[in-house]
């Protein structure tokens, strides 16, 4: 508090926050969490926390939820804040008119840092889109990011695609797949595993080794191969 200006800047944001129903220290914390975790200088932190503060209550979510969803876009999505604040309220628009929860949405894109990392690709519109696809078949950003990333290991992608075609008895073409997670597309990409996958049907006269043969091909586990089919 030796620094007039920050101590200025503090008081500030701490007299906004109390206007919002909250506290000096909750905007301390917000702050604390963007310098240690984000990497933002002292006074851009104190200046962003009001915003996140906002958003957060916008959405439903806590201080916490709402400082790593802003930190993750901006510093791995590599938007502005302002950029990153509309994204998100437009995205939990965007949940709510697809029926499914904008805070769940909201909270698998604030948790899928290295996701969003790997796949530059992605638009910001294709991430909203990939995160809602990703809640309405109940798994996460990370899982399909997952998935894709199996996929482009060409040639284990390849064998485990046949050996899931001979186990089933029926085709498995996994081709699409591979081109949209080249591509970025995880929207669509996650729409596409869908197919692969069938039916509810299809499933449930699979035994354990054809399951796991399936799950393996599609790169993700058993339980989220059943999660996928039960909510397409």
């Amino acid at each position: 508090m030796t620094n007039e200006k920050f101590k200025t800047d503090m008081l500030e944001a701490g007299a906004a926050a109390t206007s919002l129903g909250q506290s000096i220290e909750d905007t301390v914390a917000i702050s604390k969490d963007l310098t240690d975790n984000f990497g933002f200088g002292r006074d851009e932190s104190v200046a962003m926390a009001q915003g996140i503060m906002d958003t957060s209550m916008a959405l439903g979510l806590s201080n916490a939820e709402g400082t790593k969803l802003l930190g993750t876009l901006m510093q791995v999505a590599g938007m502005s804040f302002d950029t990153a604040q509309n994204f998100a309220k437009q995205t939990a628009l965007l949940a709510q008119a697809e029926g499914v929860s904008p805070t769940t949405v909201m909270r698998d894109i604030a948790g899928s840092s290295e996701a969003i990392a790997k796949f530059t690709a992605m638009t910001p519109e294709n991430l909203a889109k990939a995160a809602i696809q990703a809640t309405k078949l109940g798994t996460t950003l990370s899982t399909i990011a997952g998935s894709m990333e199996s996929m482009l290991d060409f040639q284990s992608s390849l064998n485990a695609e046949m050996e899931a075609q001979v186990m089933i008895g029926r085709n498995v073409n996994l081709q699409k797949a591979r081109e949209l997670a080249l591509a970025g597309k995880a929207d669509e990409f996650a729409v596409e595993l869908t197919k692969q996958v069938g039916s509810q049907a299809e499933l449930e006269k699979m035994n354990v080794l054809q399951r796991q043969s399936l799950a393996k091909a599609l790169g993700i586990n058993v339980e989220q191969m059943a999660k996928m089919v039960n909510n397409q």
